[in-house]
């Protein structure tokens, strides 16, 4: 190139006052697409949990990727349908029984009043005590309008049955609107994670492309395999503690007699992203139907059937406290738990429940890039434990499949064992 065309270097000032300027800049850009910003971190969530599954099904089946995709998403969006069919059966059952134990006890309050009086005036009268000493008086009022007055009656209409048609058709709107909202957001969130599902192979090589001075391409890509431990730690971690509780909690239901066990456990299941709220909400859904719940299999009655599905819960957490967590989720995180339940209440501030959610993960992002800066500005050495070295087996999955096909293809077991292995890079070389 011509000396003379050639782009002369910028200044540090210059380059500093550039990155500052181009990072306020997309901090106001995301601060105003905050609603389209959550729809892109849910996607990338789902694409990231789906991953796995599309890879183990695009070597098993040896399709496309976009074909394996293809396939897994739109089963994912059966699934979801129908969880969302038989939730809404299940929550209209629950407020019915709801509100006819709430009609009955409103018309059995006055003969239930009427025992505790009769209680009181005999206690009263056993203590020679005025026989209306602690008595409960109630009124319920009533509007019984004269029909033969069409004053009254149009009195009536006016004041009590226009506001609540009023009521009830702007309830009607807002519902409309919300579920019309809600729906365009899920199409957006389905077809930005299929585009993320089939774009995420080469990342990891993006990734390092775009550390281009010479010894920023370690670093860079050191780091994204420390980002993604810390997110697969978690993510796929709570996806797989949430399938077991939900199906221990299912199973446990079931067994009790409790009405919508499926529901249940799909509550218990979705609530283990939240830390520490999460569980309690699972458990007390299931109390409150307990509760609300007329009769049981086992001829309890209500006070014992709530305590036997209290207890039932409070075991599920300690399995899962004690012997779930340390196995499935581990330690990759390595935040005190008082820094997470913090962190929770501040993303659940910022973001909702997204920002609860993801705050443990995003605790660890911040907590892995701050260590690197600060040790760079020391002039200290960036990564000061060794990396642990890659796992270059495949899945358990992958190799029960793998081992299934060459059974199946007649192949001994010693050599089934060697095939199911992946080589090295090193062992690539080398041959």
């Amino acid at each position: 190139m011509n000396p003379e065309h050639s782009s002369p270097p910028w200044s540090r000032s210059l380059k500093v006052s550039v990155a500052i300027f181009l990072l306020i800049a997309l901090a106001l850009v995301l601060w105003q697409l905050q609603s389209l910003l959550t729809s892109i971190v849910i996607a990338a969530i789902i694409s990231y949990l789906l991953h796995p599954i599309i890879d183990f099904f695009q070597r098993a089946t040896r399709l496309s990727r976009s074909a394996v995709i293809g396939i897994v998403y739109f089963l994912l969006v059966i699934l979801f349908i129908g969880f969302f069919i038989y939730a809404g059966i299940s929550a209209f059952r629950q407020v019915t029984n709801l509100t006819t134990l709430l009609s009955d006890a409103v018309i059995d309050l006055p003969a239930l009043v009427d025992q505790i009086n009769t209680f009181i005036a005999n206690t009263n009268a056993n203590l020679n005590m005025p026989r209306e000493f602690g008595t409960i008086v109630i009124e319920i009022p009533s509007i019984q309008p004269d029909s033969n007055n069409l004053t009254e009656v149009t009195a009536f209409l006016s004041d009590y049955l226009q506001p609540a048609a009023g009521f009830l058709g702007s309830s009607l709107s807002s519902v409309a609107v919300g579920t019309a909202s809600t729906i365009a957001n899920l199409v957006i969130i389905l077809f930005v994670s299929i585009y993320i599902s089939n774009g995420s192979p080469g990342l990891n090589q993006w990734v390092g492309d775009m550390a281009e001075l010479p010894g920023y391409r370690y670093d860079a890509e050191r780091l994204w395999r420390s980002f993604g431990r810390i997110w697969q730690s978690y993510l796929r971690g709570q996806a797989i503690l949430g399938i077991v509780i939900g199906i221990v909690v299912y199973i446990f239901m079931l067994i009790l007699g409790v009405e919508n066990p499926l529901a249940l456990g799909l509550i218990s299941g979705l609530m283990e992203f939240i830390p520490y709220i999460g569980p309690l909400i699972g458990a007390g859904a299931a109390i409150l139907v307990a509760i609300f719940q007329e009769s049981n299999i086992w001829g309890l009655t209500s006070f014992q059937f709530v305590l036997a599905v209290t207890a039932v819960m409070i075991v599920v957490q300690q399995i899962e406290n004690n012997f779930l967590v340390p196995r499935i989720v581990g330690d990759a995180l390595d935040l005190n738990p008082l820094m997470v339940f913090v962190g929770a209440l501040a993303g659940a501030s910022l973001a909702g429940v997204l920002g609860t959610v993801l705050a443990a993960p995003v605790l660890a992002t911040i907590k892995l890039i701050g260590s690197y800066a600060w040790r760079k500005m020391f002039d200290l050495d960036p990564f000061p434990e060794p990396e642990d070295k890659p796992e270059d087996e495949p899945s358990w999955a992958e190799s029960a499949w793998q081992r299934w096909q060459l059974r199946r293809a007649g192949k001994p077991a010693e050599e089934t064992s060697a095939l199911t292995k992946t080589d090295t890079p090193e062992e690539d070389a080398n041959a």
